[in-house]
């Protein structure tokens, strides 16, 4: 290797387009994989594929399971989910609140939310669309009854006016 520094910051300058090279190559075969899970998982949740094997027996996918495997943009077009996600987005923001600074704690807590949310629905719960306040601070989540019972009562719903406890 020559001495010269615009010979040396060359051959760097190669050698990380030829690691950016292989990392996109890398790229382009997972995303080619996660296209083809994608596919498979439309087909189960569309009901294409019959039935979903889960826990070691055929059974019918349920709308929990739909939930479950359902993507936000996927949640959010269906009908029978859009209410019970806008729930979903609400427990993200609650978890988030519960675990400032602690990212892997709220994914949990979020993840757990999710589950209850699938649960309820599997056992027939019909969900009202989750209520944002809209203000001059932006958007901010309204903690309902349903979410104190969705975090064991560990958060509150605000007192107001007029309604009991």
């Amino acid at each position: 290797m020559s001495d010269d520094p615009v010979i040396q910051l060359l051959a760097t300058q190669r050698a990380v387009l030829g690691a950016v090279e292989n990392l996109a190559n890398q790229v382009e075969t997972m995303q080619s994989k996660v296209d083809a899970m994608s596919g498979v998982l439309a087909q189960l949740v569309a009901g294409s594929a019959g039935a979903a094997v889960l826990g070691g027996a055929d059974r019918a996918m349920t709308i929990g399971d739909q939930f479950r495997a359902a993507t936000a943009v996927e949640a959010v077009g269906d009908p029978a989910l859009q209410n019970a996600h806008s729930h979903y987005l609400v427990a993200r923001a609650i978890a988030n609140g519960l675990h400032k600074g602690d990212a892997v704690g709220m994914e949990r807590e979020a993840a757990q939310a999710r589950e209850w949310i699938a649960n309820q629905l599997d056992q027939g719960r019909t969900f009202e669309r989750a209520k944002v306040h809209r203000g001059d601070q932006g958007a901010m989540v309204v903690v309902e009854p349903i979410h104190e019972e969705m975090f064991g009562g560990r958060v509150r719903v605000a007192p107001q006016p007029g309604r009991e406890r």
